[in-house]
């Protein structure tokens, strides 16, 4: 084959194995802007969101500019209407600078139609970080409490979830604690799905998020810290953790 032939299969071959990982990011909030009480989903599913409350769009995030929820604020996801929520495989990651530990911060919730609480990736009061797990019918698949928090700083979440494997929370790209696997994740959102506060109001994330992305399996620890240091980037390439070159999601998976 032709070296310029080559090149060009080549790239079409990249191109696909990139839009084939796409399709795993479900939520991707960069917080750059909001046009009024909308926001927008960079996943691109159509799935937005709605400001409820005052948040504002801040300089000085950790990637570009960054949200500030006040007390009682959060985004309102319509989770009934999301019908390919993540069941073998989920991870969650933001950025988190809370105003303090005075509460529990909740950085993502839903409610499942049979009325169970599904998922709480949250910054605890206690001084660490959750990340847990139920399935259909209510229960917990796992329940990691781990990591320290702290209010007034920038500190990277990852929680991942695979089905075969188990759970893994990473807090600024390292391993703190890990959970079982085995079940699958409950089945809808059909209660409710919201950024920053439970379906019930309790638990306001109070402070700044940055770059919160939702995935439907269990990321690698390479893809976190990719997705941690250059953004969840849904045109299916990132940087290496080193910062040495662009690769796609698919090579960082081997």
């Amino acid at each position: 084959m032709r070296t310029g032939a080559f090149a060009i299969a080549l790239g079409a071959l990249v191109a696909f194995t990139a839009a084939a990982q796409d399709a795993d990011l479900i939520l991707y909030l960069d917080y750059e802007a909001i046009d009024g009480d909308a926001i927008v989903n960079k996943a691109d599913n159509g799935l937005n969101g709605t400001v409820n409350g005052q948040i504002d769009i801040v300089d000085d995030g950790k990637i570009g500019k960054a949200a500030r929820f006040a007390a009682g604020s959060y985004i309102d996801l319509d989770g009934a209407s999301w019908t390919d929520t993540p069941r073998d495989g989920m991870s969650v990651l933001a950025w988190v600078n809370v105003d303090s530990l005075g509460n529990d911060h909740a950085i993502f919730n839903a409610r499942a139609s049979d009325e169970t609480w599904l998922i709480h990736p949250e910054v605890r009061s206690g001084g660490n970080f959750r990340w847990l797990l139920r399935t259909d019918g209510g229960t917990t698949i796992f329940d990691i409490r781990a990591g320290v928090s702290t209010a007034g700083e920038w500190l990277h979440f990852g929680g991942v979830y695979d089905s075969g494997s188990g759970a893994a929370l990473y807090i600024n790209g390292e391993l703190v604690g890990e959970g079982d696997g085995g079940s699958q994740i409950a089945a809808d959102w059909g209660l409710g799905a919201r950024v920053g506060m439970n379906i019930d109001d309790a638990r306001p994330f109070t402070g700044l998020m940055d770059d919160m992305s939702i995935w439907k399996r269990g990321l690698t620890s390479a893809e976190v810290n990719a997705i941690m240091a250059d953004g969840a980037m849904p045109g299916g390439t990132a940087v290496d953790p080193a910062g040495k070159a662009a690769t796609t999601w698919a090579a960082l998976r081997r």
